[in-house]
């Protein structure tokens, strides 16, 4: 290990350099969060003001072709007469038609002038997604027009009755001279304006120097206006900004080199002293403690770290109690001889199917209480479990007349602290269902989805828990460990899976005798204390 005064020289200079490259990224935050965002935010409120232009320049073509295509409901129209108004239409702005024309049911597009053969358009995406979709209009990709060649998109527009002859479409060319020119125009920031359409591919930039903006037009679905601008352009001046950081960085170097003689004086001993007995804890040695006098924050963390060693084997010894006691009640001898005699005798009875559906739910029931000895598993497995469980025992107790599992689908798959389910439900069992006899027994078992967790509810219409009991069983000091239905058992697994946001609750009445589980999901749990639990 270095000595003081070297570790202090290189300590300070690791930190100036440090600091340079700080102060360079501050500049460079600067830049990237504020000053470009910002002008960035306004460039695309530009963008996106000229390409509501170009959207308005469409929705007067829509409105235009709306109106013509009301027609026939005003009148009667043949194919010519129909031809005759859309003439008027194209006359009246050439500049924003190249031509009408007029489209059959069956596909077959028709030009005012007789001399232009019609063609069929059944294979055009266009008229396939009218059909498909029954819309009022479409708009095709960029094609060129056949009169004029010039580039044009075909707005394909529904009339609102077909005419006489099945004529049942408008099919008008428009051209995009006009919408070009408007995207072309933009001229902010010196950048490249654009209008793409559905079948052209989106411009390559340097993602490094350039950034490219886009706005969708309402009127032509998957058409966009785009603008390309360097963010060079965008970021501004900065040297202002510069000089005050340079000032800055000045006195606090100065600042530093005074604070780096005094840092490890004061810090550098009682930090080794924790070093060292954290190395005595991996070690084994659950005697040591660290004692740290001075400076006070250090002293605090050393007495902070003593209690979260008292914390940690506190725990531990819990955990180790909770797992023995969940194997003692897992391996339930009476339970298993009860079960193989009401087996021997349905076999002796002749009922080979019962005998054979009883070893089955007991193989199910004992496969997935061992749970390969991990303490989660999913609750589609609890559910297994318990299910297997609840079949022996209807066999074997008539009282258990109805149960009920009502399981949220989307958490069949969610991890669950395992052997939660079955204890609950022999408490019910055996204290609720079985002692009671003027009603038909009911048992429930129901698992919400929540928010941020699972809410877990078994429930049966047995006799209900004294009052005085019932207090007892709510309580979760350690006082009460170990009084009644291991429900101390399960509040003491629950706390070391799932923490303080783990909750159990009991209540009961004449009606029902239900316990409520709140436990919220393992993967938010991971997320939020930063370490996988184990499965």
């Amino acid at each position: 290990m270095h000595s003081i005064k070297k570790t202090t020289i290189l300590i300070f200079l690791g930190v100036s350099f440090g600091l340079i490259a700080a102060f360079t990224a501050t500049i460079h935050y600067e830049l990237t969060q504020n000053t470009i965002p910002l002008n960035r935010s306004i460039t695309q409120k530009f963008v996106d003001n000229r390409t509501s232009q170009i959207n308005s320049w469409f929705g007067e073509r829509l409105a235009e072709l709306r109106l013509l295509a009301s027609l026939p409901t005003t009148g009667e129209y043949d194919r010519d007469s129909f031809f005759t108004e859309t003439e008027n239409l194209v006359q009246a702005a050439p500049e924003n038609y190249l031509s009408i024309r007029l489209v059959s049911e069956k596909g077959t597009s028709y030009s005012a002038n007789p001399i232009i053969p019609g063609f069929s358009v059944r294979n055009r995406s266009y008229y396939q997604k009218m059909l498909a979709q029954d819309l009022d209009y479409t708009v095709s990709n960029q094609l060129i027009s056949k009169e004029d060649h010039q580039a044009a998109v075909v707005i394909f527009y529904r009339l609102s009755q077909p005419l006489e002859d099945q004529t049942a479409f408008l099919s008008a060319a428009v051209p995009l001279k006009k919408v070009r020119s408007l995207a072309k125009d933009l001229d902010l920031y010196d950048g490249t304006g654009m209008l793409l359409g559905a079948d052209t591919p989106a411009p390559v930039i340097d993602q490094d120097k350039e950034i490219l903006l886009t706005s969708a037009l309402t009127y032509l679905p998957d058409w966009q206006v785009t603008y390309i601008v360097s963010k060079k352009a965008l970021g501004g001046s900065t040297e202002e900004l510069l000089r005050i950081l340079q000032i800055v960085m000045l006195i606090v170097l100065l600042l530093l080199g005074l604070f780096s003689l005094l840092l490890f004086k004061a810090i550098l001993q009682p930090i080794i002293l924790l070093r060292d007995t954290m190395l005595q804890v991996q070690t084994g040695d659950k005697q040591i403690r660290v004692t740290i006098d001075n400076p006070k924050e250090i002293a605090e963390l050393g007495t902070v770290f003593n209690h979260t060693l008292d914390k940690v084997y506190e725990n531990e010894e819990k955990y180790r109690r909770a797992s023995l006691r969940v194997l003692q009640e897992q391996i339930q001898p009476h339970f298993l001889y009860n079960t193989l005699n009401a087996i021997q005798w349905q076999v002796l009875g002749g009922d080979q199917q019962g005998a054979l559906a009883m070893l089955e739910n007991l193989s199910t029931f004992f496969r997935k209480g061992l749970n390969q000895g991990e303490e989660l598993t999913t609750v589609a497995d609890e559910i297994a479990h318990v299910r297997s469980y609840l079949a022996i025992q209807q066999i074997r107790h008539e009282e258990l007349a109805t149960v009920a599992i009502t399981v949220d689908p989307d958490l069949q798959k969610e991890p669950l602290l395992h052997f939660l389910l079955q204890p609950l439900v022999e408490n019910a069992i055996d204290h609720g269902i079985r002692t009671q006899t003027e009603r038909s027994s009911k048992l429930w078992i129901e698992i919400q989805k929540k928010k941020t967790g699972m809410e877990i509810t078994v429930a049966n219409n047995g006799n209900p828990i004294p009052a005085a009991q019932l207090a007892n069983l709510n309580d979760p000091s350690p006082a009460t460990t170990g009084k009644g239905y291991g429900l101390q058992n399960i509040r003491q697994r629950l706390q070391l899976i799932y923490g303080k946001e783990a909750r159990l609750q009991l209540t009961s009445n004449s009606a029902k005798t239900q316990v409520n589980i709140f436990v919220p999901y393992l993967t938010k749990l991971e997320e939020a204390n930063g370490n996988p639990i184990t499965r």
